[in-house]
């Protein structure tokens, strides 16, 4: 009688089982990703390890505006050179990275840390919006620059915070569509985004 034998050995099924758990990795994904770190020379390996190891027990969001720091307040809140009567609103800690490299940026940050999207089962809860709000209140904050991801979930996104904000004394910008619809911040070109964040449009 034949037997289904599993040849996959444990922990590296274990491995490619976490990975996949990502948003954005899938089975194949995880897989290369795992053969990829097995190719690597071991020295290398264990060195990327405690390089990962070190991120985690370092690297955490800033008290203020929620953008990944190795401080307890990120260089950019800590600038006394920013204009803190603006801010930038973003989904994720590496699209406001994206918008530093533009050097076109003067303002603060906000990191929603992620996009409404039921489908997830991502709602307003899950994000950093009541902080936001908090800070439009207490700091005096004059213009809020909704800068999610041009795709359906941060369309959705932008509109659920302008509804918050309409009736406050602000103005709500929307960063304008020099981005092609669909695409994510951090794979834009400075140029591309510089123009974005210039041109935005009042809402």
């Amino acid at each position: 009688m034949e037997t289904d034998i599993d040849i996959i050995p444990k922990t590296l099924k274990k491995v490619i089982e976490e990975i996949s758990g990502f948003p954005g990795y899938g089975e194949k994904s995880a897989q290369r990703l795992t053969l990829n770190l097995l190719k690597m020379p071991r020295g290398e390996a264990i060195e990327l390890i405690k390089t990962i190891n070190q991120m985690l027990e370092k690297v955490h969001p800033c008290k203020e505006c929620g953008i990944y720091t190795d401080k307890e307040i990120c260089d950019v809140c800590s600038d006394e050179k920013r204009d803190r009567s603006v801010l930038c609103v973003v989904e994720e800690s590496f699209d406001a990275f994206t918008i530093e490299k533009t050097k076109s940026y003067k303002g603060l940050y906000h990191i929603l840390g992620g996009r409404l999207s039921p489908l997830e089962g991502i709602t307003a809860d899950d994000l950093n919006i009541k902080k936001l709000l908090e800070r439009v209140k207490t700091n005096r904050v004059k213009e809020v620059i909704l800068a999610t991801n041009p795709t359906v979930e941060g369309e959705a996104t932008a509109t659920y915070i302008y509804n918050l904000l309409k009736n406050k004394p602000v103005i709500v910008s929307r960063i304008a569509y020099g981005i092609p619809f669909g695409a994510v911040l951090e794979n834009v070109d400075e140029f591309t985004l510089a123009k974005a964040l210039e041109n935005k449009i009042k809402l």
